[in-house]
């Protein structure tokens, strides 16, 4: 009988010790070495985290310069500040969002092309700092009549009147005029066509094509190294326009016929080795039948 008491008091014992209830305070049991390796895990993932937030946060990785070049009419100072809207909007938790590592440069792309009249971002960066190009887009046209200056949209039709600053720089951009010494001209849209209207024509609009048409040369000439300076037009309706050019001669372009046609064909005689530049004009107007002179 003691026997069997004894034997049950010291498995009831073990027991107690076993589940805490009489484990020694003071006497420390290691966890399981699976514990210590997971924890262990944890802890590393834990520090390399915070090590690597707190690396982005650095000076060296920062952004700390934006400079904005190819800007005509938008001012510099907006795309500057559309641009660190953008990267404090696209950033990454927790990271720094000025790390120019992790700059959302597409962001920033489809930004700038949403806010402003561009036709063209190149973003590069360079050490610490963000380097924008920017090519702006064509807006307006500018029709000169006799009475006024007007702008007109690319569809033809009247936006506004020019002020008188922006009559000025017309003026000087054509060569009617010279701008007098430390005078500032008002800038105006880089490729904008200017439209000067030789008939006593109260015109206040253009023909949608027309518009079109001049478009399509200002491109194709500029392609081709052909700067413009006006487009002249015997009154709103005119069928054919004089192109004047930083050429020795002008061009003539039918607006009825393809753009593209019409440059073929000055492109066939221009190639050839035995080509003089003209000192007045070439005559695009007649198909495969160039005229010069």
């Amino acid at each position: 009988m003691l026997k069997k008491q004894r034997d049950f008091l010291r498995i009831r014992h073990a027991k107690e010790y076993l589940d805490g209830v009489r484990k020694n305070p003071f006497f420390f049991r290691a966890p399981p070495k699976r514990l210590l390796m997971v924890g262990g895990i944890m802890l590393g993932i834990v520090l390399f985290t915070f090590g690597a937030i707190k690396l982005t946060y650095l000076p060296a990785f920062r952004l700390n310069n934006i400079a904005v070049s190819g800007t005509i009419v938008i001012l510099p100072e907006d795309i500057q500040n559309s641009i660190r809207e953008t990267i404090f909007s696209h950033g990454y938790p927790l990271v720094a969002k000025d790390n120019v590592y992790l700059i959302n440069r597409h962001a920033i792309t489809e930004q700038l092309q949403s806010s402003f009249a561009l036709s063209n971002v190149n973003i590069v960066k360079n050490g610490t700092s963000l380097e924008i190009h920017v090519e702006e887009r064509v807006m307006t046209v500018a029709l000169r009549t006799k009475e006024k200056t007007l702008f007109l949209g690319l569809d033809g039709a009247y936006v506004r009147d020019a002020t008188v600053e922006e009559s000025r720089a017309i003026d000087v951009r054509i060569g009617t005029v010279t701008a007098t010494e430390g005078e500032i001209v008002i800038p105006l849209q880089q490729d904008m066509p200017i439209i000067l209207d030789t008939q006593n024509d109260p015109a206040t609009s253009l023909p949608i094509e027309s518009i079109q048409h001049i478009l399509n040369i200002s491109s194709e000439l500029s392609s081709r190294g052909i700067m413009v300076k006006t487009y002249s037009f015997d009154g709103a309706t005119a069928l054919f326009t004089r192109v004047d050019t930083n050429e020795s001669y002008d061009l003539y372009f039918d607006l009825n016929n393809p753009v593209s046609d019409q440059m073929s064909a000055l492109a066939a005689i221009m190639i050839k080795p035995d080509f003089v530049a003209p000192a007045e004009y070439i005559d695009l107007r007649f198909g495969a039948y160039v005229y010069m002179k």
